[in-house]
């Protein structure tokens, strides 16, 4: 066979980090951690090789040696059949009527079978090989050694592996194609000249792909050993951006589809700690029993709660991811914060769990007013309220409105709106108070004025996907095109009592 080699890029799926961190923490030298730059600096992909091989034509003029002895007087003679290539192609045997009668594979170094046969009869010949046309003649009646020359004609390639795991899965260009005998083998024909993409799985194995390309029909594209190396394969889902440590080594980040998968080397079943961290949460630790295959993990971050209250009268916007039509109105002495515009503002870098608060409020409109109740960092999801003035247009005057916003699409409206006791005025001033324990959120309003209460009432979120909201900041935004005022804001959050649930 002639070889020819190719460059290609092989592509390890999953990280590859783990069996390298565990070598480099166990030698421990100099030279070993720049070693530790050097290998993690190098991309997943990396240059490898694989063989063509092409079959050698036979000429004319080799000497065939016939290996194959009968005596003199014997009623037998030798067939000898060379395969045109020399290929170790399968060699069928049929007499006059169609019976087999033999059959074996030609040697592999010269293409060559020979069969000991009655003299005297033509026999039917038919000679194949992977990746060719089966092809069929007739030989000569048989003498004491007659010599058959067969032609196979190439129509595909073949791909031969080798030393992978048993019942390791192979797919060309996305179709599964074979699988790995007990010795860990494979051959794959029937591949059409171009470019193909590879993939070998098996449960316990990392994944292996490789991009190789056949040039001409007849080629066998040969594997070296495949790096497959036992593994557990971790699916990890949890926060976008949250790093991945396994046993304090980085393994990978959560991508933004909130999964990661990681290919973590381990021969036998074993304990391993299991962490994953992100700025502004609280680390989410786990001793886990993994072993070689599959297996999820869930995880869930809670963020680091804020301890400390926030006291704003309004000098400035400092404390405040304000949106650019927000603004100070008032005189120095006086100054109060304007909510206009359709954008959301929420406090700077403040997570809370449960909370009292307390703001003044004026409707100059006779509109209303709106605030969000932990929104979360990217004020996607949290609890919407609305007072809906003696102006409203939208909204039946005078009622106070409770919603739900879920990844930011339009506020879903939950329950019945209540009706509003005091008197709204547009010069009057009115303070709200609000109390958030969990999911539950409780809410009066009362008239600077008149010191008249309206208490509105207890709301708790029953739904499934609550728990999106057990975390969040405060904030305050626009519901039907209204600008209000807002003075006097006060936040502290609540020390409730330790808890054994994890997001309950």
């Amino acid at each position: 066979m002639t070889i020819l080699s190719r460059c290609i890029v092989v592509r390890y799926v999953g990280e590859i980090g783990a069996s390298v961190r565990t070598y480099l923490r166990d030698a421990g030298a100099p030279v070993v951690g720049i070693l530790v730059a050097v290998l993690l600096a190098i991309p997943v992909s990396a240059q490898r090789y694989y063989n063509v091989e092409k079959p050698k034509e036979r000429s004319t003029s080799d000497t065939v040696r016939v290996r194959t002895t009968v005596r003199p007087a014997a009623s037998r003679g030798i067939l000898v059949v060379l395969v045109e290539p020399i290929l170790p192609g399968q060699i069928v045997i049929r007499d006059a009527a169609g019976r087999e009668v033999s059959r074996q594979e030609a040697d592999k170094e010269n293409g060559q079978a020979e069969f000991s046969l009655p003299r005297g009869s033509a026999y039917q010949i038919e000679a194949s090989f992977p990746g060719y046309t089966t092809n069929r003649v007739r030989s000569r009646p048989l003498t004491e050694q007659t010599f058959t020359r067969i032609r196979l004609v190439a129509e595909s390639a073949v791909v031969k592996l080798r030393d992978l795991p048993p019942r390791a899965e192979i797919m060309i260009d996305g179709q599964l194609r074979a699988a790995a005998d007990e010795s860990g083998g494979a051959v794959v024909s029937g591949i059409l000249p171009g470019r193909h993409k590879l993939r070998i799985t098996h449960p316990e194995y990392n994944e292996y792909e490789d991009g190789f390309e056949v040039q001409e029909a007849g080629e066998v594209v040969s594997y070296p050993r495949v790096p497959m190396t036992r593994v557990a394969r971790l699916e990890i889902t949890g926060p976008a951006g949250a790093t991945v440590l396994i046993e304090g080594a980085v393994m990978g980040k959560i991508n933004a589809d909130g999964m990661v998968r990681i290919d973590y080397e381990l021969a036998q079943e074993a304990e391993r700690t299991i962490s994953v961290e992100l700025l502004g949460y609280q680390t989410w630790s786990s001793r886990e029993r993994l072993s070689p295959g599959p297996r999820s993990l869930s995880v869930r971050l809670d963020p680091v709660v804020t301890s400390a209250g926030v006291t704003d009268f309004f000098d400035s916007l400092t404390q405040w991811k304000a949106p650019m039509d927000w603004r100070i109105v008032g005189d120095a002495r006086n100054k109060r914060l304007e909510v206009r515009g359709a954008a959301t503002g929420t406090l700077r870098d403040k997570i809370y769990r449960d909370l009292q608060a307390n703001f003044t409020v004026w409707l100059p409109e006779g509109v209303g007013a709106t605030w969000m109740i932990k929104p979360d960092g990217e004020a996607r999801n949290y609890y919407l309220f609305h007072i809906s003035g003696p102006g409203a247009k939208t909204r039946t005057p005078r009622r106070f409105y409770s919603y739900i916003v879920r990844d930011g699409a339009a506020p879903i409206e939950v329950g019945t709106p209540v009706p509003l006791l005091v008197d709204l005025a547009a010069r009057a001033s009115y303070t709200i108070n609000i109390t958030v324990s969990d999911f539950t959120i409780q809410h009066s309003i009362t008239s600077n004025e008149t010191g008249e209460t309206n208490d509105l009432g207890v709301w708790t979120d029953t739904t499934q996907d609550r728990n999106k909201f057990i975390f969040g900041s405060f904030g305050f935004c626009t519901l039907a095109g209204e600008s209000f005022l807002v003075d006097d804001f006060n936040l502290e959050p609540i020390k409730s009592a330790a808890r054994t649930d994890k997001g309950q």
